[in-house]
């Protein structure tokens, strides 16, 4: 397209928009949001290739700016719908109340602690002890394949699971 059929439509724009605020204010009453559209409107305009064949601007002009309501409504829509489902998912209804099935913040707080006692634990075990236990346990290797990779007997591999959970048990219960 050549820059005089553009530059034509962009002034168009600049002449029109205080025209274009009131009736996009008139659709949100939100100025802010007035705003945002017509910044959209406005990027939609600089991709235009060709507005040769657009016999009245003017028209256009507000066509394209109720475009760009509807989307932004539809947006707003999908947005809340989105979420809706997403509370629906998250929490439940008990007696009318919406009531988060999270773990409750005291649960929480004494996971946060257990964890930080197993790993206190963990780190007064011998090291092949240690390092068999974390294989197993918390990366989700089997007997065998702790065994290939320490390069020790699967039979060792058991007995180092064995101290390590004894001496888990034995240092938690110490601390309940």
């Amino acid at each position: 397209m050549d820059t005089g059929t553009k530059s034509i439509l962009l002034e168009a724009f600049l002449e029109k928009r205080p025209a274009l605020k009131r009736f996009l204010v008139a659709r949100f009453r939100d100025e802010t949001v007035a705003d945002d559209l017509l910044q959209d409107l406005y990027l939609k305009l600089e991709r235009i290739e060709d507005a040769s064949a657009i016999s009245n601007v003017g028209a256009y002009l507000f066509r394209m700016a109720n475009n760009v309501a509807l989307d932004h409504r539809r947006q707003k829509t999908r947005q809340m719908a989105r979420d809706k489902a997403w509370v629906d998912v998250s929490r439940a209804d008990q007696g009318g109340e919406s009531v988060d099935e999270g773990p409750a913040a005291d649960r929480a707080i004494e996971a946060k602690q257990k964890l930080a006692q197993v790993s206190e634990a963990l780190k007064q075990l011998p090291p092949q002890c240690r390092k068999v236990f974390v294989l197993h346990k918390l990366k989700g290797k089997s007997h065998r394949e702790v065994s290939e990779s320490l390069g020790i007997a699967v039979s060792t591999v058991e007995k180092h699971m064995a101290k390590a959970m004894k001496f888990l048990v034995l240092h938690l219960k110490d601390k309940d």
